[in-house]
């Protein structure tokens, strides 16, 4: 369950999207490794959480699939994004001799990259798997991979050379430091011989899930099949906000384990991780809160603002919107517990947005607090919506908590 939450994934939404190797793409003449993909988070006073931008994909028709070869893990952040973006399902291309870390260094030329470079016969290769389970369902597949050497990386041929393109839209993405996407698409598209294959993108290794959402949203392709479950009036959404302290799972302080939770090397923000459990369980879509301007990425001045924000009532400014809130009938609506209460910033969140006539489920995870008296608060704000009393889930026990998450969430009856 685990693995398959991830895949959904991250971002790191928004993101936040998180990343992979040494610096993402490469030229014909720089390494064939690839590189981090993901927004970079702060952190929270009462640790516990973290960020990435999350894309919100509108109901239509059309299924997506991602599928993607990761190397080092930034084509497989870009990847997630993407899956958000157009409520898509997830693939991941995998090869059953896998690359270890010496056969990706690209700088010995006694490495097995080298040697395949150099021998093209010596990338033939086998796939774990390369079936994709309801393969004729998709009308739209994007397709990501490291630059390797200036093409695409070789596992993806096997995986091309595997499965017929007619009727679909394919659509070619890659990471790298420095390359373009030069003639990969192109060279797939050749092997291929099926399909509608469109130009595609290269994405430097510090892209944002946001931008990727942007460039998915440029396509103009037609609107993602949904696949969430309806309640109410409209589809769910969950909306949450989180702040973790470090996207680094290596030498962490005690305040950054706090805030985080880490699950196969992959670091998330404590609220974030609830969030993306409860958007997998639902098929629901997710947005994320963002201050327009970030919040420092150190613990003590966080907290000393979390305070200040607090004593002032502030109205932190919001990046970013919901455009079609009429759309849902039920909100998750998930935060870290910061000085018994919540960040301000969902104050400015509640002030923006009318839930009147939806059903508003809290979530939170906290230090000690719990909700503290945030529940009340959220009935006084939206005095026309009904607020259920939500899970509140210390950051101590966040990290197995995925069950009770989904638990609690099937238990809800919501459509």
């Amino acid at each position: 369950m685990k693995r398959a939450f991830l895949m959904i994934l991250s971002m790191v939404i928004i993101l936040s999207l998180t990343a992979c190797g040494s610096s993402g793409e490469q030229s014909a003449s720089t390494p064939p490794v690839q590189q981090p993909a993901e927004p970079q988070q702060p952190l929270s006073p009462e640790p516990e959480e973290s960020p990435a931008a999350e894309p919100q994909p509108s109901a239509g028709g059309g299924k997506t699939l991602v599928a993607y070869y990761s190397a080092t893990g930034h084509t497989a952040a870009v990847a997630e994004a993407i899956a958000q973006a157009r409520s898509g399902d997830l693939f991941e291309i995998v090869p059953a001799e896998p690359y270890s870390s010496a056969d990706l260094d690209w700088t010995n030329q006694d490495s097995r990259v080298s040697r395949e470079h150099e021998d093209e016969s010596l990338r033939e290769m086998e796939l774990v798997s390369s079936t994709v389970e309801n393969w004729d369902e998709y009308d739209t597949v994007f397709i990501g991979y490291p630059i390797w050497w200036g093409i695409a990386a070789w596992p993806v041929d096997a995986f091309v050379k595997a499965n017929d393109f007619a009727g679909k839209t394919v659509i070619p993405f890659a990471t790298s430091s420095s390359s373009g996407l030069g003639e990969s698409g192109e060279l797939l598209a050749e092997l291929a011989g099926t399909g509608e294959w469109l130009e595609g993108q290269r994405f430097r290794s510090s892209v944002s899930a946001a931008d990727v959402t942007d460039w998915v949203n440029s396509l103009n392709l037609p609107a993602p099949e949904q696949t969430g479950n309806t309640a109410g009036n409209g589809n769910a959404l969950v909306v949450y906000f989180s702040m973790p302290e470090t996207t680094e799972p290596d030498n962490m302080t005690q305040d950054e384990e706090q805030s985080t939770v880490v699950i196969d090397g992959q670091v998330l923000g404590n609220t974030q991780y609830m969030a993306y459990v409860i958007q997998e369980t639902l098929g629901a879509d997710i947005f994320r809160i963002e201050p327009e301007t970030p919040y420092p990425t150190d613990h003590d001045t966080l907290v000393d603002l979390a305070k200040e924000e607090q004593n002032n009532d502030a109205r932190p400014a919001m990046a970013g919107a919901i455009e079609n809130l009429g759309d849902y009938g039920t909100v998750f609506i998930g935060y870290p517990n910061w000085w018994g209460d919540m960040p301000m910033i969902l104050y400015s969140f509640f002030d923006a947005y009318d839930f009147s006539g939806k059903t508003i489920i809290p979530f939170n995870t906290h230090g000690g607090s719990g909700f503290s008296d945030t529940l009340s608060t959220i009935r006084s704000l939206e005095p026309e919506a009904q607020v259920l009393d939500g899970l509140s889930i210390s950051r101590n026990h966040i990290q197995d908590a995925e069950q009770e998450i989904i638990d609690w969430v099937n238990g809800l009856n919501l459509s």
